[in-house]
């Protein structure tokens, strides 16, 4: 009884079936090896993230142009709770007025800066912003004016980084005005930028002494401006929507940009030499009224939710496409120890775990080596040497263990496939998911027709 137990044991232990299952517990395992590699690859893309930071700050990061803004200082009577009583205050406060119009015309020259084995990319554009402000109506944000100080009003322009700002020179009126630095605003605001003093610009108002709001109170308009700016940047530029009617002109020597933000370009192409793309927006399409009362909230802040732009795209950098293969990883794996094990089973030889074991990590390791390799000398050239290298030591480890030159000549051209499809999956970006379904289905059929014959219960040997 005992020794019928036993052999039945064995039987099982040399079976076809158990083996396969053997190999289906091995995958699970080797799961967490590709695991660390993908944490691997995690920490290699936030250091170059780091790094990538660090050019910004040195260059400049991303910008954003919102504006420009006509901020016009005044006084307002309001009143106030004191004392159980009703009082009258004069504040001080700030009307901000957008543009009726503004037509933005931006060219970019891209470049990649490099640190190590880390890069960048970064531009230098030219920007125009042309437009024009109407009279600026106190009436339309605020009530209980008592003073309008338009001696003291300012032209502002939001940046995001003003530290890449190499040039701004502006002209409103038909007057030239200079630049100064910060928003040029009394109440706190979230983002910088410049301001232009228009204490100069005679055209925006004009003396009237029978006015109850000061002698220089009655405005003229409309005030059409010109604003010129040389700025650096990195990765992405972006405008706001800040005018009644916005019109965004965008050309770049980049071929490979990401429109992104709350609009898409109404015109774009695209070429090897680079992009041209034009975005048209009207007020309407933004929750921004066109004059307000500059708050705690800021003014730059209110387009947040409105800016678009261009990012000027890497399509697929290295670390995309490790990360990508190495999510294929359990497919692959699973793909070559199906092929080691038909060569098992169709010959007179057997595999021992612990070499299915090495074949799975010399497979996992495959990626440590493209990873490496990946960042001095790039993917492609790194991709084929970790496949041959991989592939080739496999191929006569095989060779060697079924002591059959022909079976490993076998496996090469399995791992000439396999690693073959696997760099096409990774350059197929928009059908890489489709590709690794079919590849994988076919894999699994011809094991399933391959196996047809095989005795997995070891019962009578291989038919």
């Amino acid at each position: 009884m005992v020794d019928t137990m036993a052999g039945a044991l064995g039987r099982l232990v040399r079976s076809p079936a158990f083996k396969f299952f053997l190999i289906g517990g091995l995958l699970l395992l080797l799961a967490i090896p590709l695991l660390l590699v993908y944490a691997l690859i995690d920490e290699r893309v936030g250091r170059q993230g780091e790094v990538s930071a660090d050019l910004a700050r040195s260059w400049a990061g991303s910008q954003i142009v919102s504006g420009p803004y006509l901020v016009v200082p005044y006084r307002q009577r309001v009143s106030v709770r004191r004392d159980k009583a009703d009082v009258e205050e004069i504040v001080e406060r700030e009307a901000v007025f957008l543009p009726e119009t503004l037509d933005v015309k931006a060219s970019t020259d891209t470049r990649t800066l490099s640190r190590a084995i880390y890069d960048v990319t970064v531009y230098d554009a030219i920007i125009r912003l042309d437009g024009r402000f109407a009279a600026p109506e106190l009436a339309s944000a605020s009530a209980d004016v008592v003073e309008i100080r338009w001696r003291d009003a300012v032209l502002s322009l939001g940046l995001a980084q003003v530290s890449g700002l190499k040039s701004a020179t502006a002209e409103i009126a038909g007057t030239s005005i200079a630049f100064e630095p910060s928003l040029g605003l009394s109440r706190a605001t979230y983002q910088s930028g410049i301001h232009a003093p228009l204490a100069t610009a005679g055209a925006l108002y004009a003396a009237d002494a029978s006015s109850s709001l000061g002698a220089d109170a009655r405005a003229l308009g409309p005030v059409p401006f010109v604003i010129e700016l040389a700025l650096r940047g990195s990765s992405e530029l972006s405008f706001a929507p800040v005018a009644r009617a916005t019109t965004v002109s965008l050309e770049s020597t980049w071929p490979h940009p990401s429109f992104s933000g709350a609009f898409l370009p109404d015109d774009r192409s695209i070429s090897p030499i680079g992009f041209k793309a034009r975005w048209s927006v009207p007020s309407l399409a933004r929750s921004v009224p066109s004059a307000f009362v500059l708050d705690d909230y800021g003014m730059t802040e209110r387009f947040g939710p409105y800016v678009f732009g261009a990012r000027f795209y890497v399509p697929v950098d290295l670390y995309d496409l490790a990360s990508r293969a190495t999510k294929y990883g359990l497919l692959f794996l699973a793909a070559a120890y199906l092929a080691v094990f038909l060569l098992e089973v169709l010959s007179g030889r057997s595999v021992h775990p612990v070499q299915y074991v090495m074949v799975g990590l010399a497979m996992v390791f495959f990626y440590v080596l493209l990873l490496s390799l990946a960042e001095h000398i790039g993917f492609g050239p790194a991709y084929l040497v970790s496949a041959a290298a991989t592939g080739g030591m496999l191929s006569l480890y095989v060779a060697r263990t079924l002591a059959s030159l022909a079976k490993g000549l076998v496996m090469l051209g399995v791992f000439l496939v396999l690693y073959g499809l696997l760099y096409m999956i990774l350059r197929l970006e928009d059908y890489a998911l489709l590709a690794g379904a079919v590849a994988g289905f076919a894999l699994l059929t011809a094991t399933m027709f391959l196996t047809l014959r095989v005795d997995w219960s070891g019962r009578g040997g291989r038919a």
